[in-house]
């Protein structure tokens, strides 16, 4: 049963027929998705598994004494000469290319470090930990640039160029795990599941420490550390049709409408994101109608506002961290414009992370006088965009006079007058991903080029829980995760829910319980919830797992030596470091 069907259920149920009433059939769907999720709490084993692949993050260390990062100078700053925030390696690239034994030369700029721990070594042996928020390379200088989270304090530590160590301390579930049932090395050589501890164990046991007195090698363990939530933005985008007018000149459409994504009505809902996952776990998703998955680099150069495939290749990778919604921005449709017999695309203008975080390229110092930030619009943070079709339009939707293409010609050859007919739910897809700078200004144009992955969904992310690995790894190695994931939210009529069949009426009687108690009717209410607490023991038998769940589940931990478990001996599996 998909939700209009649930819906029809419940009417029947309750004697009721609002069929053209979309606040009654809004409150309903609302109940239906609130005992969805309850459902998902009290018995997930009603829901199918799934299986994840994540994979680890090796450390990287300095190479040599010469191998170090230091404070970037900007005299432009008005009471500071190095900016606290950003770092720049004290070799170049062409340095580190010519002796890759003394220097790294493999500084990751496609977001993948971006989030990950820094551990700054002072001449005296302190530590000094901070995250990185972003790196990207430098080419007038030639060097790698990097801006952290905290200001490094300098009156204190001073600004020579320091040893350096970065790592990943807790790795991030995907936010819509609700269960995990076991996680698994998948390697070439050896698949076994790792043992799961719990936090104050993993301490106790010296599983958490400096870095360099952490054993290292292929991961047996696994316990939970602290929850991470990236705060989301208030502000709905705001958007317009793109147009370019000039006094006294003729009119021109700088941003046409190309497709080959048909006219619509549309509305936009935005996050913000921070680092990327591993690239090997590519979305599906088309980006753009001729390009397809590549990497990203952050070099440093701005991006701009017209569609490229920059902005299309950012979308491809699941980022390290994503922030719950914004509000969802007005209605807007493409619109005819009559002196240039043209369809204009939709101007999507996002809130403006940068001057939040205060990573503004340019600031006034006092009157006439302006300072430069040399961490320019690199806080880390990307915008991604979501879209939802609201409705598919017609040449004569638009404009009765209109040309049935809108006089355009279209880019892409042989689809003139062939454009696809789009098969999208009434839900938010991922459309792009961008980074707010001077050149763009926080402004992206939707001119139909980009194809809505349907893979992605936008979802309401409650932040995420983490985990640590000993002992931790020494190289990329792929763990999957059997798992049961939170249910998404039945938005159109056409969405099923991920439950058993059998389950169906579980799901109809909790929400019927929701109806019946908004309407004041508590004995209807008690009546249903006490036939879903019947029912779901009957399927709880079929289904589930019998033992309460305040039982434990006690598990061994893995030893470096042959075990009851273990068909073969364990090979050394970890090392120590200097």
């Amino acid at each position: 049963m998909n939700l209009a069907e649930i819906r029809t259920a419940m009417f029947a149920q309750a004697d009721w027929a609002p069929n053209q009433s979309k606040e009654a059939l809004g409150r309903v769907d609302g109940f239906i998705n609130r005992a969805y999720n309850q459902i998902s709490l009290e018995a997930p084993y009603l829901f199918f598994e799934d299986r994840l692949r994540v994979a680890t993050e090796p450390d990287v260390v300095s190479l040599s004494t010469n191998d170090r990062v230091g404070m970037l100078a900007n005299a432009g700053l008005p009471s500071n000469v190095e900016d606290p925030w950003t770092f720049v390696t004290t070799y170049t690239k062409t340095t580190a290319d010519a002796d890759t034994a003394a220097y790294t030369a493999t500084w990751k700029t496609d977001r993948s470090w971006d989030g990950r721990v820094i551990e700054f070594e002072l001449a005296d042996g302190t530590l000094i930990r901070n995250q990185i928020r972003t790196i990207w390379f430098h080419s007038a200088s030639d060097r790698w640039r990097l801006t952290v989270v905290h200001p490094f304090n300098k009156d204190e530590h001073g600004t020579a160029g320091v040893k350096w160590r970065i790592y990943t301390e807790a790795y991030a579930f995907p936010d819509d795990i609700i269960a995990m049932r076991s996680m698994r090395l998948f390697n070439n050589t050896q698949q076994y599941p790792l043992d799961v501890l719990g936090q104050d164990e993993a301490e106790q046991r010296t599983l958490v420490g400096p870095r360099a007195q952490v054993a290292a090698g292929i991961p047996r363990l696994a316990f939970r550390r602290e929850h991470f939530q990236l705060d989301g933005p208030g502000l709905a985008p705001e958007v317009s049709n793109a147009t370019s007018l000039t006094a006294g000149e003729p009119v021109t459409l700088t941003y046409p409408w190309k497709g080959p994504e048909k006219y619509g009505e549309f509305e936009y809902a935005v996050t913000y994101t921070w680092g990327k996952r591993d690239a090997e776990f590519r979305l599906p998703g088309l980006p753009k109608w001729d390009s397809y998955a590549s990497a990203w680099s952050n070099t440093g150069q701005t991006i701009d506002r017209a569609p490229n495939s920059e902005v299309a290749d950012n979308r491809v990778r699941e980022p390290r961290y994503e922030s719950a919604p914004s509000p969802v921005s007005d209605k807007k449709s493409v619109a005819y414009h009559a002196e240039t017999s043209s369809c204009m695309a939709i101007h999507v203008t996002v809130p403006n992370i940068e001057y939040v975080l205060g990573f503004i390229s340019t600031f006034q110092v006092s009157t006439g006088v302006t300072g430069t930030r040399v961490s320019e619009h690199q806080s880390g943070f990307h915008v991604r965009i979501y879209r939802r079709r609201v409705r598919t339009l017609t040449a004569s939707d638009i404009d009765p006079s209109a040309p049935s293409y809108g006089g355009l010609t279209h880019a892409v050859a042989g689809l003139k007058g062939k454009y696809p007919f789009p098969d999208n739910k009434q839900k938010f897809y991922l459309l792009a991903e961008m980074r707010v700078d001077e050149l763009n200004k926080g402004q992206f144009i939707d001119d139909g080029q980009y194809i809505p992955d349907r893979s992605r969904p936008l979802r309401d992310v409650h932040g995420y829980q983490q985990y640590a690995l000993y002992p931790h790894p020494d190289k990329r190695y792929e763990i999957d995760i059997r798992c049961v994931r939170r249910p998404q939210e039945l938005k159109d009529e056409r969405d099923v829910p991920v439950i058993h069949a059998e389950a169906i009426d579980v799901l109809i009687l909790k929400a019927m319980g929701h109806l019946y108690e908004s309407m004041g009717n508590l004995e209807a209410s008690q009546l249903m919830l006490g036939r879903y607490a019947h029912l779901l023991t009957t399927l709880n038998k079929r289904y589930g797992d019998m033992r309460p769940a305040s039982v434990p589940v006690l598990r061994r931990m893995s030893r470096a030596r042959s075990g009851r478990r273990s068909r073969n001996g364990y090979r050394k599996w970890y090392k120590t470091e200097t």
